[in-house]
C-alpha cells in the first residue's frame, strides 16, 4: 500500500480528492462547491431537509497542527454552528494520533459524531487502499509514490528515457489538466500518434510528458528520441507495448533543414506506429516551425495522410485554465508570503491571467524562488509586470547579472552545440575556449566542474546515465533562442564558440541560423573559414573526419568552391581518406566522390572507406552516394565491393520494410497471398534499382525471402479492433478529472482564502 503525504496536491485538488474518496467510502455522492460558498462547506450530501452531511477539508502544508486546531476553535466552529449539519466530516492532510482526534472532536462538538468522521493522513491512506479506482483517478498521487518509482527503476528503460521520465515526474505536481489533455488522449487512442503544436512556452512539452506518464503507468515502455527517428527504429519491437517521444522533432531553437528522405523517414515511422495497436508516438513542434517544414507537409500529402488527423494545436488557454496554472505554481512555489501577497493585493492575479503574454513557461519563471534571489518583495510586482510586458527579460537578467564571463561562456557553448553534449566533450570544448587568446581577460573561476555545478538547475540540465556517461543540455529551449539571437551580430564570439566546439551538431546550428536568417551569408562564411583554418593549422588534430568533410562542403558553398590547387582542401581530403569510416559519413562520401572523380585521392583509401561504410548501416541518402562512388571502380576487379553494396541495400530494405511498405497500394487489388508477394517483389526490385544495385532482382529475392508477406497481408485485412475497454477507461478517467476541477471556477473563488 502506498503512504501519501498529499503534498503534490494543492488545496483545491485536495478538496476534489477528499470529496471523491468520501463519496466512494460512504456509498453516496458528495456535491462539491466553489470555495467560499456556504462558508465551511467543501462537500455536501443532502438527504432531506434537516438531514445534511458536510465535508470540510484542510490542507495546511508545513503548518503546525496546533495552529490548525486554533483556527478550528476560533473560526471554523462558528461556520459549523451556522450550518448545523446532521453529520460533519473533517479531512486533514496532517497525521493524527488518537489524542489529536479527541481534541478535534471536542472543538467540533456536537457535530462530529465519531472519531471516524475526523480523517487524518493515515485514515485517507487506509480508505484509499480500499478504493483503488479513486487512487487511479488522482494520478498526481501515485506517479511520485515510492512504489511507482521503485517499479519504474526496475523496468527495462534506457538510461536517457529513464532520466526524461524522472524529469516529467518531478514537474507533474505543477501540471493542470485542460481540455487539451483529453483531446490528446482521444487522438492517441484513435490514431496512435499525436503531434502537439503551438507557440513557445504554451505547454507542449508539459502536456506530452503527462500523456507519457499515463501510458508508462499502463506498462508502455518509453523510448525518448534525441536526434533522429532512427533511434526508435532500432528498438522497435512489434510485440511489446511501447511509447516513443520526440520533443521538438524539427529542432529546439530553429528550423532544421530536412532532406526529402529524412522527412519521409519520420512519416514512415508514424505510419508504422499507426498500424500497430501496441504502439504510441508523441511528438512536439512549434507551429511556425512545423509549417515551415514544407517537406513534411508534402510527405503527409504524398502518404495520403492529413497532418491534422494527428495534430493537437495549443494556441490559447481559457481564463480558468490560466487561473489554475497560476494558482498551482503559487501553491507549490517556495516564495515567502510577502511575495505571494503582492499577487493577491487588489486581485493582481487577474492582471497576470489577462495579460496578452501569459504562458505557462513565463509563470514558472515569475514564481521560481531561485530567480528571485535579488528581487526584494516590494519590487516583486513591478518585476512580474516587466517580465510579462517583455518576456525576453526572462533570460536577460539572470544571464547578464547572475553569471560571470566563464559561466556565460559555458552556456554559450552548450547553446551553440544545439543538442546534448557529453560532459567529457564539453570539458574539452571549454578548455579550448579558454585557451583562445581572446579569453585571457574573462572574469570568474575557470574550473569546469565548478561552473557546471553552479549552472545546473538554472541554465543547464545535467544528468548522469552511468559512472562514465554524463551529459549536459540547456535548461530550457527558450534559453537557446535568447542566446542565438543575442549573439547573432557578435562575429568574434561566434568564431570563438564554433571554433572551440568542433562538433557536427554545432555546424548544424550554424547552418540553421543561416537558413532562418538569424545570421547572414557573410557572417556564416567568416565563421566557417575561421574554423577550417584553425583545424587545418593543427593538421586536423582531434578532429572528426565527418566534421572536417562538412566544413569543406560548407566552405565551398560560401564561395570557396572545390579546387585542385587548394592545398588546404587536399590536406583535408587526405585526412578524411586516412580515417576509419564512422557512423556518420554522408559528407565524407560526397567529398571523396569529388576527389576520386578528379584524381586527387588514393583509390585504395576509397576502397577501404567503402568497405567500412557498407558495414556501418547506411541509410537511403548514404546508399545513393556510396553507389555513385562504387561506379568509379571496375566491376570485374572489384566484384566483392559490388556484392557488399548489394548486401547493404538488402539489409536496408529489410530493416525499413514497414516504412517502405504502402499496404493500401499493395493489397487493395490483391486477392491472394501469391498476388501480394508478386506485387511486393516488383516494389523491392524498383527500390533496389533506384539505389543502384548491381543485381536488383537478386536483392529483391533476398528481401522477399526475409519478410513474411503473408503476415502483412493478414494484418491489412484482418487487424483486430483496439481494446475498447482500455480506451473507455482513459476517456472516463480524464473526463472525471476535468469535471471535478472545472467545478471550481470562477477565478476569484479559486483564489479565495479562508
Amino acid at each position: 500500500m502506498n503512504e501519501y503525504d498529499f503534498s503534490r496536491l494543492n488545496d483545491k485538488e485536495f478538496e476534489v480528492f477528499c470529496t471523491d474518496l468520501l463519496s466512494a467510502s460512504e456509498g453516496v455522492r458528495f456535491e462539491r462547491f466553489k470555495p467560499g460558498r456556504d462558508g465551511g462547506v467543501d462537500g455536501r450530501y443532502f438527504k432531506s431537509k434537516g438531514n445534511e452531511w458536510i465535508l470540510q477539508c484542510k490542507h495546511w502544508i508545513s503548518t503546525p497542527l496546533e495552529k490548525l486546531v486554533k483556527h478550528i476553535e476560533d473560526s471554523e466552529i462558528l461556520k459549523v454552528q451556522k450550518l448545523s449539519p446532521s453529520k460533519y466530516f473533517l479531512a486533514v492532510s496532517h497525521p493524527l494520533s488518537r489524542n489529536d482526534k479527541n481534541i478535534l472532536m471536542q472543538k467540533l462538538s456536537p457535530f462530529v459524531l465519531s472519531p471516524d468522521d475526523i480523517l487524518g493522513r493515515e485514515d485517507l491512506n487506509d480508505m484509499l487502499a480500499k478504493h483503488p479506482d479513486v487512487e487511479r483517478r488522482h494520478y498526481k498521487l501515485w506517479i511520485a509514490s515510492s512504489n511507482f518509482l521503485s517499479y519504474m527503476l526496475n523496468k527495462p528503460i534506457f538510461d536517457r528515457s529513464k532520466f526524461e521520465l524522472s524529469e516529467i515526474i518531478d514537474s507533474s505536481k505543477l501540471y493542470v489538466a485542460t481540455a487539451n489533455h483529453s483531446s490528446a488522449i482521444e487522438t492517441l487512442e484513435s490514431t496512435s500518434v499525436v503531434i502537439i503544436t503551438g507557440p513557445a512556452g504554451i505547454g507542449k512539452t508539459t502536456l506530452a510528458g503527462q500523456l507519457i506518464l499515463q501510458y508508462v503507468a499502463d506498462d508502455f515502455e518509453l523510448t525518448v528520441i534525441s536526434d533522429d527517428v532512427k533511434e526508435a527504429e532500432g528498438v522497435f519491437d512489434s510485440d511489446s507495448k511501447q511509447i516513443f517521444y520526440f520533443d521538438d522533432f524539427l529542432g529546439r531553437n530553429y528550423l532544421e533543414a530536412l532532406s526529402g528522405h529524412e522527412g519521409a523517414k519520420i512519416m514512415g515511422f508514424i505510419k508504422r506506429v499507426a498500424k500497430n495497436p501496441k504502439k504510441r508516438f508523441v511528438l512536439t513542434s512549434r507551429t511556425t516551425i512545423l509549417n515551415q517544414g514544407k517537406i513534411l507537409n508534402d510527405v503527409f500529402h504524398n502518404s495520403n495522410v492529413k497532418r491534422n488527423e494527428f495534430e493537437i494545436t495549443l494556441e490559447s488557454l481559457v481564463k480558468i485554465d490560466k487561473a489554475r496554472i497560476l494558482y498551482n505554481h503559487i501553491w507549490h512555489s517556495e516564495m515567502d508570503s510577502e511575495y505571494v501577497e503582492q499577487l493577491y493585493l487588489h486581485k493582481r492575479y487577474r492582471s497576470v491571467i489577462d495579460h496578452k503574454n501569459f504562458n505557462p513557461r513565463l509563470i514558472r519563471f515569475i514564481t521560481d524562488v531561485q530567480r528571485l534571489e535579488d528581487v526584494p518583495s516590494e519590487s516583486y510586482w513591478s518585476h512580474t509586470v516587466s517580465l510579462l510586458d517583455d518576456p525576453s527579460q526572462v533570460w536577460d537578467h539572470p544571464f547578464q547579472a547572475q553569471l560571470d564571463d566563464c559561466g556565460r561562456a559555458l552556456v554559450l557553448l552548450v547553446a551553440f552545440n544545439g543538442r546534448l553534449i557529453s560532459e567529457l566533450d564539453l570539458s574539452e570544448v571549454f578548455a579550448r575556449y579558454l585557451a583562445n587568446p581572446g579569453a585571457s581577460s574573462l572574469t570568474g573561476k575557470k574550473d569546469f566542474l565548478l561552473n557546471l555545478r553552479h549552472l545546473s538547475g538554472s541554465m543547464l540540465t545535467r544528468f548522469v546515465v552511468s559512472e562514465s556517461h554524463s551529459f549536459a543540455r540547456l535548461f530550457n529551449p527558450s534559453l537557446g533562442d535568447f542566446v542565438l539571437n543575442r549573439y547573432a551580430s557578435n562575429t568574434p564570439i561566434l568564431r570563438q564558440c564554433f571554433g572551440s566546439l568542433m562538433t557536427l551538431s554545432s555546424l548544424k546550428t550554424l547552418k540553421d541560423m543561416l537558413n532562418n536568417k538569424i545570421i547572414n551569408n557573410g557572417v556564416a562564411a567568416e565563421v566557417v573559414c575561421h574554423i577550417f583554418a584553425s583545424v587545418a593549422d593543427m593538421n586536423f588534430l582531434g578532429s572528426n573526419a565527418e566534421f572536417v568533410a562538412q566544413l569543406c562542403i560548407l566552405r565551398s558553398e560560401f564561395g570557396m568552391g572545390f579546387s585542385l590547387s587548394d592545398q588546404s582542401l587536399s590536406k583535408a581530403i587526405d585526412f578524411i581518406a586516412g580515417e576509419k569510416c564512422g557512423g556518420s559519413f554522408l559528407a565524407s562520401a560526397r567529398l571523396l566522390l569529388w576527389a576520386l572523380c578528379n584524381g586527387s585521392v588514393d583509390e585504395n583509401a576509397v576502397e577501404e572507406f567503402l568497405g567500412g561504410a557498407f558495414a556501418n548501416d547506411p541509410g537511403y541518402d548514404e546508399l545513393l552516394i556510396l553507389g555513385q562512388l562504387l561506379k568509379c571502380f571496375d566491376i570485374i576487379e572489384y566484384q566483392s565491393l559490388y556484392d557488399d553494396y548489394d548486401q547493404a541495400i538488402t539489409d536496408h530494405l529489410i530493416a525499413s520494410v514497414e516504412d517502405e511498405f504502402p499496404d493500401a497500394e499493395i493489397f487493395s487489388d490483391c486477392s491472394s497471398y501469391s498476388a501480394a508477394r508478386r506485387k511486393f517483389m516488383e516494389l523491392m526490385n524498383e527500390k533496389a534499382f533506384e539505389l543502384g544495385a548491381n543485381d536488383s532482382s537478386s536483392v529483391a529475392d533476398s528481401v522477399v525471402g526475409n519478410v513474411d508477406i503473408d503476415k502483412f497481408y493478414d494484418k491489412y485485412f484482418y487487424e483486430a479492433e483496439r481494446d475498447s475497454d482500455y480506451e473507455s477507461y482513459r476517456a472516463q478517467s480524464v473526463n472525471w478529472f476535468e469535471r471535478s476541477l472545472n467545478a471550481t471556477d470562477p477565478i476569484d473563488d479559486l483564489f479565495s482564502r479562508d
